[in-house]
């Protein structure tokens, strides 16, 4: 056992200093990906969800199978400190001051520092280091590029549950800084973590932008997509281009209503992530089935809802989009299939369980929601229609999602011959407050 490890010993679980050392756990670490983080120590040192709840302390065992499954994310100065003790992480890989456990360095004149000191100075060096920075873009390194990628990222979990005009201003200030980084960036290594950095903050300002006009704007959006596309071409990263095209191909199936030209994205996302990511491939033909059911195209629908279901069996640890699955896509995409194509039972069926699945309060979780009151409403289910469509109005009436609002419009809308049925009349009051505060 070596010095660092020693100082570690009697903390509940230390992995490895080859796991430490790992690229894929150094990448992990620069960008704060707990996900993968958590991912590595569990297969790498087999320990269990409960060990590793145990070592953070204050967690539970579902929570870290929560965040190993994407459900829900490390947040807060404090966890991400229990995190890098629990587990024996060097402070400056999770851009922490040095931990107690790692020793202190020793001052100019020879004396050690206590703990203390050494964060407060490293506090100190960090915000003269991010302004040096800023001042002098000449001095840009990777270690700034992967604070401000690590920044987008905190922001796209935002986006799942929170209202997209609460967080424009701030990734349009990042890609901003992006552009003026670019511009005065000559290192290689650099300008290629810059390109991932744009590929990433220029499809999440797409999602916003599309998103906060309650997907009724398609051509700022696509300008931002296109962006993101080009910066991942500059990469070589098909999974950055693929989902850019993916998410092309949400503006004209939804907002569009453009089945055809949507089929078209999709089909040539799949084709782009070939061989590349299984997770990425099955999203778009979960989304090229969506749209051969718009088109009412049965058969092709479903051979496509079968071909991605292939796709999501074959994903494996290292796929490079495991991060953008999350329990409950096929179904809620499923469940749209066959409303489109009028199979109200079916969808039903499928958009009750995944309902369940997916994380309360989220978009997703409100789109599935009204397309399954959709789904009631065609069946004359009035009583299950009324009471999902009362949750689906309180998810939409705190995160303003584009298509849950379209959603809970369009089952207002069919309620209409049941408008004087007293709770379908309190409904109806509610939609107009959300018109009203939008």
């Amino acid at each position: 056992m070596d010095e660092r490890e020693n100082q570690r010993a009697g903390y509940p679980l230390t992995i490895p200093d080859t796991l430490l050392r790992s690229e894929a756990m150094q990448r992990a670490c620069a960008t704060r990906n707990f996900r993968e983080i958590f991912r590595l120590v569990n297969r790498r040192t087999g320990s269990s969800h409960a060990a590793m709840a145990a070592a953070i302390g204050k967690m539970t065992s579902s929570r870290v199978s929560d965040i190993i499954r994407g459900v829900r994310g490390v947040r807060g100065q404090q966890v991400i400190e229990r995190v890098a003790d629990g587990f024996g992480i060097p402070g400056d890989m999770l851009g922490l001051p040095r931990r107690s456990w790692e020793g202190s360095p020793n001052n100019i004149d020879g004396t050690a520092n206590t703990g203390t000191t050494v964060g407060a100075m490293t506090d100190s060096e960090a915000k003269a280091r991010a302004q040096h920075v800023r001042e002098n873009p000449g001095s840009l390194d990777l270690l700034a590029v992967a604070e401000l990628r690590q920044q987008v990222q905190t922001l796209d979990a935002r986006y799942v549950t929170e209202p997209s005009t609460a967080l424009i201003a701030e990734i349009g200030q990042h890609l901003g800084q992006l552009a003026y980084w670019h511009s005065h960036t000559t290192t290689y290594a650099v300008r290629r973590d810059l390109y991932a950095a744009q590929t990433e903050a220029s499809t999440l300002m797409g999602q916003l932008v599309w998103d906060a006009s309650g997907r009724t704007d398609h051509d700022t959006p696509r300008a931002y997509f296109a962006q993101a596309a080009d910066a991942a071409r500059e990469l070589r990263d098909p999974v950055g281009e693929g989902l850019a095209l993916l998410r092309t191909s949400f503006v004209a199936l939804y907002g569009e209503r453009n089945p055809r030209a949507g089929l078209e994205l999709a089909q040539h996302t799949a084709d782009t992530v070939e061989n590349t990511s299984h997770v990425l491939a099955g999203l778009a033909v979960l989304h090229t089935a969506e749209a051969y059911a718009m088109l009412q195209q049965r058969r092709d629908s479903e051979k496509a809802l079968r071909n991605a279901e292939w796709h999501f069996s074959q994903v494996g640890a290292n796929d490079a989009g495991t991060s953008m699955f999350s329990p409950g896509q096929f179904g809620r995409l499923a469940g749209s299939c066959f409303l489109f194509l009028n199979d109200t039972a079916r969808a039903q069926e499928l958009l009750e369980s995944t309902a369940k699945e997916l994380r309360e309060g989220s978009k997703s979780h409100a789109i599935a929601l009204g397309n399954l009151t959709l789904a009631y409403i065609r069946q004359r289910k009035v009583d299950e229609a009324v009471g999902t469509l009362g949750e689906a109005i309180g998810i939409v009436e705190r995160n303003r999602g584009g298509g849950g609002l379209n959603l809970i419009f369009q089952a207002g809308r069919e309620l209409q011959p049941w408008r004087d049925v007293p709770i379908v009349h309190e409904l109806n009051d509610r939609l107009l407050g959300v018109i009203a505060s939008a």
